[in-house]
């Protein structure tokens, strides 16, 4: 009988034991399982609180300054007084959003054939993704003063255009563009003063700061 008693109390053990191993590997595994709802919903929370939290992301940005030298040559008709081509040097200060755009205003010496202009002029550009290297797109546009004839050669130009930009070292930036510049007398008196001129131009320049 002690036998029969003996060999129950171990029987009840061994289920006993088996079954609080199941339980306890039920629970590890529902533990594991709500660790990982929690860590989901933690992440999905600070990205949203992230991406909420800071509306003005899209205006922070810097001040920057942009210097190139540029080349252009005339296009169709390039027999005028300044239009077959031009070389110079020009700079743009102004602030770079956190969106991409870039806005500023600037000055510079070109040379013609013929003569020289000192434009002053608006410049906006958008830098396209967060890669290393950014390509933009880019408009610029104003007057072209000639302070020896103002009536005669003063013009309007715009220009159009791309690039790529090259970090080089910290907060500088080197750039390559292409675009088309085209530019208008200012007087207009008589038919021939109606003229329009164009160039395809290419730009190097470095940008410094943000």
């Amino acid at each position: 009988m002690k036998r029969l008693y003996t060999i129950a109390i171990l029987i009840l053990l061994t289920v006993s034991y088996a079954g609080a191993q199941v339980v306890t590997e039920r629970c590890w595994h529902l533990d594991k399982v709500q660790f990982l709802d929690q860590k989901q919903d933690f992440w999905r929370s600070h990205k949203l609180y992230s991406t909420t939290a800071r509306p003005l992301d899209m205006i922070k940005g810097g001040y920057y300054n942009l210097t190139e030298l540029q080349y252009g040559f005339g296009l169709a008709e390039v027999g005028p007084p300044y239009s077959s081509f031009y070389y110079g040097i020009s700079t743009v200060n102004g602030w770079r959003f956190g969106n991409g755009i870039a806005l500023g205003a600037g000055v510079g010496y070109w040379r013609y054939n013929d003569g020289y202009v000192v434009p002053v002029y608006g410049d906006a550009r958008y830098f396209v993704g967060k890669q290393k290297n950014k390509f933009f797109l880019m408009g610029s546009g104003g007057f072209l003063f000639n302070f020896q004839d103002f009536d005669d050669y003063a013009r309007f130009f715009g220009n159009p255009g791309a690039g790529i930009s090259i970090p080089i070292a910290k907060s500088t930036n080197l750039t390559f563009s292409a675009g088309l510049l085209t530019q208008w007398v200012m007087k207009q008196n008589t038919t021939a003063d109606h003229r329009r001129d164009s160039f395809i131009n290419l730009k190097l320049g470095l940008i410094f700061g943000k």
